[in-house]
């Protein structure tokens, strides 16, 4: 895994697990409990959080929606100059004053992301871009609602009980921290809840890890 995997959050304080659920990459479930940190249903949550901030709708606060005009008028105004680079941004200003009114009824980040993509595409006509960008917003929605879907399975898959997973012991023999250091972090995590593994020998399994590692 890449370096942006390694701690529940990323450098740019995005969750780990919200940028996981956004790729397009297939990951297990002891992928994702490899990065969650300490607590993984924390992480779940703070994960859907983010991507629930992708929903919200334009800010109904003056301030706050003329800082959202003011981002989207400059992606238009990109696009503007890409369709129609012979004319100066004073003449498409007023075009691009309606244009946000129009896309304000979509959630304000989506609308955000969408303007940006859409300078990928191919528009001859500057009255083609509300369309495109409300096809890209459509794309960005049911990206954002499937990576929800994905966190949201992890958190039920996490929640299952998985007793018969864990290695059969005989007559109620503990496990050996041999045993316990070829375990995935999310066995470990049932062998805890279940009671298999007990804190210390988990504490003493990891700081033999960390030691090796040094």
């Amino acid at each position: 895994m890449g370096n942006e995997l390694s701690t529940n959050e990323r450098a740019d304080g995005r969750p780990v697990l919200a940028t996981m659920a956004l790729s397009p990459r297939r990951w297990t479930t002891d992928e994702a409990v490899a990065v969650a940190g300490s607590d993984v249903h924390e992480a779940i949550a703070s994960a859907i959080a983010y991507i629930d901030v992708a929903f919200w709708p334009v800010p109904t606060d003056a301030k706050a929606r003329d800082g959202w005009k003011a981002a989207m008028d400059e992606r238009l105004r990109r696009l503007a100059i890409k369709i129609a680079p012979g004319m100066q941004p004073a003449q498409t200003q007023p075009f691009r004053d309606v244009l946000v009114e129009a896309l304000s009824d979509l959630p304000a980040m989506v609308a955000l992301t969408a303007a940006k993509r859409a300078l990928h595409q191919q528009m001859d006509f500057l009255n083609q871009i509300e369309k495109v960008v409300r096809e890209i917003a459509a794309t960005v929605i049911a990206e954002r609602r499937a990576a929800r879907g994905r966190l949201e399975d992890l958190a039920r898959d996490l929640s299952r009980p998985r007793r018969a997973a864990l290695p059969p012991q005989e007559d109620g023999a503990p496990l050996s921290l041999d045993e316990i250091r070829k375990m995935s972090a999310h066995m470990r995590s049932l062998g805890i809840s279940t009671g298999f593994i007990s804190a210390e020998q988990l504490a003493e399994v990891e700081a033999a890890e960390r030691a090796e590692a040094a």
